[in-house]
């Protein structure tokens, strides 16, 4: 029975890992494609059914694919006569999680 529901955002390249991980883990999940965010890039949004104490289990299975990772974005360099790009790092992935209690569940 689903007793809290998780949504997760994560990036489009973990999508598919991260949700065939969780339906072999027993996990209802819906996906939806998603974007926003810094540098406005594709996310997906899982919607994740669980029972009661399994909040765990679903955190630790996106901690593992859904790593940070270090991207380059090209920026202009004030001043220059040339409009050079300079690449600064910057940090993207990972996962953003919210967790509800659900009120009422049903199948149709």
């Amino acid at each position: 029975m689903v007793k809290r529901l998780i949504t997760a955002i994560i990036q489009m390249r973990d999508a598919d890992f991260a949700t065939s991980a969780l339906i072999q883990a027993g996990f209802p999940v819906s996906r939806m494609s998603s974007s926003g965010g810094f540098l406005g890039r594709w996310n997906v949004t899982l919607l994740i059914g669980t029972d009661e104490g399994q909040e765990n289990q679903v955190h630790d299975i996106l901690t593992q694919i859904c790593r940070r990772r270090i991207e380059y974005v090209a920026t202009p360099i004030d001043g220059s006569p040339f409009h050079l790009p300079l690449s600064t790092p910057v940090t993207v992935g990972g996962a953003t999680l919210f967790s509800v209690i659900v009120e009422r569940y049903e199948e149709m």
